[in-house]
């Protein structure tokens, strides 16, 4: 499946981030920030769980910014057209708090966006918003269908290639996963108390994560078997360098002494 903008209607005039930079800003121009409302509770637990995961494995990139319904500006002076994706990544640019994300101050658009459909966006998102996506420069958008009953699919990736949207293969003998090359990790769907959330993988090491409560006790523990074996190897090493020290002060102590000593 692609997307394509194809008239002026679909695809919105734009102004480079380098250009807009040098124009003056408007003084009567305000940028609010996003209101959001989950619109079930399955459609609210997937898109937490989606922004929670990816701040967790992003959290010591001081320049990658994960968000969850910030509100993308992408025309300066111009605050009545905008986005506001369920959870996008954006590298390269500071992380920190923010209460809307203007393309033209960052100097790019978001890399990875993830939309949650639901009954009410699901088409907008489907065709509009990836054209719109496509067109500011979003490297790739991804959907989820939390019920698993709005999209043929469940997850769908799509990875940005002449200004449309080309769907992400999935990965070679991996089953369901797809990769994402925007992440660096793979990506799958899976249900969870009724509700079709987004699991994420490390692909280097393998570790499955999708920022539920669940998940985060797991890697609690993990982390807590990982320093209790790491200490029970220390006192092994510490017991180990004992055992030689008083085996070598017993041998010198039964040695005869040199000749010519008494």
């Amino acid at each position: 499946m692609s997307f394509t903008p194809t008239t002026e209607a679909d695809a919105p005039a734009l102004t480079s981030p380098a250009a807009a930079t040098a124009l003056p800003e408007p003084d009567d121009v305000e940028y609010p920030e996003g209101q959001w409302v989950a619109q079930s509770l399955w459609h609210g637990d997937a898109v937490q769980q989606a922004a929670t995961a990816l701040n967790h494995h992003f959290r010591q990139c001081q320049d990658t910014l994960v968000g969850m319904e910030v509100r993308v500006y992408y025309e300066r002076g111009n605050d009545k057209v905008w986005l506001q994706p369920d959870v996008q990544v954006v590298f390269g640019v500071k992380r920190g708090n923010r209460s809307s994300f203007k393309v033209w101050e960052e100097g790019k658009a978001p890399d990875f966006v993830l939309e949650v459909a639901s009954p009410s966006t699901a088409e907008n998102d489907a065709e509009h918003k990836a054209r719109e996506y496509a067109s500011i420069g979003v490297r790739e958008y991804w959907r989820l269908d939390p019920t698993g009953s709005l999209m043929s699919s469940p997850l769908e990736g799509y990875v940005v290639c002449a200004g449309s949207y080309d769907a992400v293969e999935p990965v070679a003998d991996a089953g369901p996963w797809l990769r994402s090359e925007v992440l660096g990790l793979e990506l799958r769907s899976e249900r969870q108390a009724g509700a079709t959330v987004v699991v994420f993988r490390d692909p280097e090491t393998g570790e499955e994560f999708d920022g539920s409560l669940a998940a985060v006790e797991r890697r609690r523990r993990a982390a807590e078997d990982r320093a209790s074996a790491e200490a029970e190897l220390r006192r092994a090493a510490e017991e180990r360098v004992r055992a030689l020290e008083k085996q070598l002060r017993n041998r010198a102590a039964d040695s005869p002494p040199p000749e010519g000593e008494s």
